[in-house]
C-alpha cells in the first residue's frame, strides 16, 4: 500500500516572516519549513504531516500562536509514495568557516575537503540544528575563533543539543570532555547517531537532560553553549553560570536582537562580582552573545 502524506503550504507576505521564523524556532523541532526569498522577503511555508487529523492540529497550533500576527492562507495536497522525513534534505546544504567545513551526510562521497581542514558530517534528521540557521552559525564562528585564540580549548557543555552540532564541532576542535544534553529524546538518539558517523562516540557524551532540573553534580566548564530561545536563558541564568569557574566562557544564542539587553541583563545581575565581559555577533533578525571570564 503506497505511503502518503499531507501537505500544507501558505504564502507569508515580508513583512510577517519574522514572526513565522521567531515561533518555528522557539518550538522546534518542528514539521514546519519556512523558504524566504531573500530578494523580495517573501516566504512560503511549508508542513508534512503523517495524517489529516495532525495537520489541521498543527494549523490551529500555528493560528492560536501567531494569528493576530500572521494572515495564513493555508492549501492542503495529498502526496503519495513519499517519505515526509527526508524532506528536509532539500533545506540543508553544506556550510563553511575558515578551515571548518559542515556537509550533508549524503553528501559525503562527494564534497571534497582538504586533509588540513576539520570536516563534520550530519544528518539532523528531525532535530533542530542542520547549521544553516543564524543561530547555530553565530555559535560555531564562536567556537571556531575561541578555539584558535586558545592553545587549550578545554572542556565544554552544550545545553539543547539538538542534532549535536556545536557538540560534535566541539570535538573536532580539540575540546576535552563534551557533553551535550537535550530535553527531547529523538534529539539525543539522532546526536548519538551523528557521533558514530563522525568517529566521534568516545569522545561525546550525550544525555536527556533538562535545562530547568541542571545540577551542580554535572560539574563545571571551560565553555558552555546554549542555542535555546531567549526566556529560557532568562530563567536559566543562574544554574547556567552554575557550571563556569573564573575562566569559563559561555556562547548564548536562539536571542532575538530585540531580546538581547534582557539577556545581557539576567546573567549580568546573575554573575557574582564584576559583570563579565562580552562581545556580539548579528545575522538577520538573530544575536549571539559570548561571555568571557564568567
Amino acid at each position: 500500500m503506497p505511503e502518503t502524506l499531507y501537505k500544507s503550504s501558505s504564502i507569508i507576505p515580508s513583512e510577517q516572516t519574522d514572526y513565522v521564523e521567531g515561533y518555528l524556532f522557539e518550538n522546534a523541532p518542528s514539521k514546519w519549513v519556512l523558504e524566504v526569498n531573500y530578494i523580495t522577503g517573501d516566504g512560503q511555508l511549508h508542513g508534512f504531516f503523517a495524517s489529516k487529523e495532525e495537520m489541521q492540529q498543527q494549523q490551529s497550533a500555528l493560528s492560536q500562536e501567531i494569528g493576530n500576527l500572521v494572515k495564513f492562507t493555508f492549501t492542503n495536497t495529498l502526496i503519495h509514495d513519499q517519505d515526509w522525513k527526508e524532506s528536509y534534505k532539500m533545506h540543508f546544504t553544506p556550510w563553511r568557516y575558515r578551515s571548518f567545513h559542515l556537509i550533508p551526510l549524503w553528501l559525503k562521497d562527494t564534497y571534497i575537503a582538504s586533509s588540513e581542514e576539520l570536516a563534520l558530517f550530519l544528518d539532523p534528521g528531525m532535530a533542530f540544528g542542520t547549521g544553516n540557521h543564524e543561530t547555530t552559525r553565530m555559535c560555531l564562528e564562536f567556537l571556531i575563533e575561541r578555539n584558535k585564540s586558545q592553545k587549550n580549548a578545554g572542556s565544554l557543555l552544550d545545553l539543547g543539543c539538538g542534532s549535536g552540532i556545536l557538540s560534535l564541532a566541539a570535538s573536532l576542535l580539540g575540546y576535552t570532555n563534551v557533553v551535550g544534553v537535550d530535553n527531547d529524546e529523538d534529539a539525543v538518539r539522532i546526536s548519538k547517531e551523528n557521533a558514530h558517523i563522525n568517529n566521534l562516540a568516545h569522545k561525546v557524551n550525550f544525555n536527556t537532560y533538562d535545562v530547568f532540573d541542571l545540577k551542580q553534580s554535572i560539574g563545571t566548564f571551560d565553555c558552555i553553549v546554549a542555542n535555546i530561545q531567549a526566556d529560557i536563558l532568562i530563567k536559566c541564568a543562574s544554574k547556567i553560570l552554575q557550571h563556569t569557574h573564573s575562566g569559563s566562557s559561555i556562547v548564548l544564542s536562539g536571542i532575538l536582537t530585540k531580546e538581547v539587553n534582557q539577556v545581557l541583563h539576567a546573567f549580568q545581575e546573575a554573575t557574582t562580582g564584576n559583570h563579565p565581559e562580552y562581545s556580539l555577533k548579528e545575522m538577520g533578525e538573530w544575536t549571539s552573545v559570548q561571555f568571557f571570564n564568567c
